[in-house]
């Protein structure tokens, strides 16, 4: 006998529900980790903790890094950024393993804030620039997977595209800085992919001597940044200038160029996280009204060549 499958779900017959609404409303419904500003209420972080695998690290400049790091150093001081999110209600995920398929350790697996670019329909998941760090990629996006973040784009071809190159200016707009580490192709991939939610990507030439835009420029509120105003290009300033958004002009001093002051993480709006031991930098920032949630401890980041926010991926942020 015959069967007559288009009356079964399978076939799209009775039963068959077709998938309604946009990835962002699905997103939305089921409270995922959504992100399309730097300043609103940090909900959820991504964070991973070396371990024994910097112990095989014998040349650091081989591995990106400008010195060695302690294993044991690091850990404590990965249990203080820990807890300084967790006081302010942030929650707090860690990145499993270390280890990349074919590949060897992840030596820089911490800067997690390069991995990714979370938005509302989904992250954008890096292609890293360096051959140091390839395959970290991976590891960040199939943790991403086990959180409920979809993987909108991975970054492929020729182009290399790292998170903390892009920052959001408004819900509308994210401002990408390209050079060594986010090429034009990865540029062209991350706007295309921005477009289709209805955002628009602005490109700015980032300066030599700094490793992301993130070390550039930082949004601390919907109309207040932080910016190296001595490195930043005329280019930049004018994207401040016409999104309406003011500057803290942050000297190139040392507690900037070598204990990475300015590599704080917003977690409300005017309130942040900052490395210890930059008194000049607090004081600038508390003169110019934002508040200090908590100084905490980076000297073994800043021993790999980051920082603060290099190390925290940001998963969520209210919306």
């Amino acid at each position: 006998m015959k069967v007559n499958l288009e009356r079964f779900s399978a076939y799209q017959g009775t039963g068959w529900k077709a998938r309604a609404g946009s990835l962002a409303s699905e997103l939305s419904r089921l409270d995922a980790p959504r992100v399309n500003s730097e300043y609103r209420p940090l909900k959820a972080v991504l964070l991973y903790c070396p371990g024994r695998e910097l112990l095989a690290v014998k040349n650091p400049n081989a591995a990106q890094h400008l010195r060695r790091i302690s294993p044991a150093l690091i850990r404590r001081e990965y249990a203080g950024i820990t807890a300084a999110f967790r006081k302010e209600g942030v929650e707090v995920h860690l990145l499993p393993g270390a280890t990349r398929p074919g590949r060897g350790p992840a030596l820089n697996l911490m800067y997690v804030r390069d991995l990714f670019f979370n938005t509302t329909e989904g992250a954008v998941a890096a292609r890293m620039a360096s051959e140091v760090r390839a395959g970290e990629e991976g590891l960040a996006a199939a943790a991403l997977t086990g959180l409920g973040v979809p993987i909108n784009k991975s970054v492929s071809g020729t182009g290399t595209f790292e998170g903390a190159d892009a920052l959001w200016l408004d819900k509308k707009t994210v401002l990408c800085g390209t050079g060594t580490r986010t090429n034009e192709e990865g540029f062209f991939q991350l706007r295309r992919v921005l477009a289709a939610q209805g955002v628009r990507t602005l490109e700015v030439r980032l300066p030599g001597g700094v490793q992301h835009l993130l070390g550039l420029l930082q949004i601390v509120d919907r109309d207040l940044a932080l910016l190296r105003a001595g490195k930043a290009s005329a280019a930049v300033k004018a994207v401040l200038r016409g999104h309406k958004i003011n500057f803290i002009p942050v000297p190139e001093s040392e507690e900037v160029t070598s204990r990475q002051g300015m590599n704080i993480v917003t977690v409300a709006p005017r309130r942040i996280i900052m490395p210890a031991g930059c008194p000049g930098l607090k004081k600038l920032y508390l003169d110019s009204g934002l508040s200090v949630a908590a100084e905490v401890g980076i000297s073994q980041l800043v021993n790999g060549a980051g920082g603060l926010a290099c190390a925290t991926g940001i998963l969520s942020r209210s919306i």
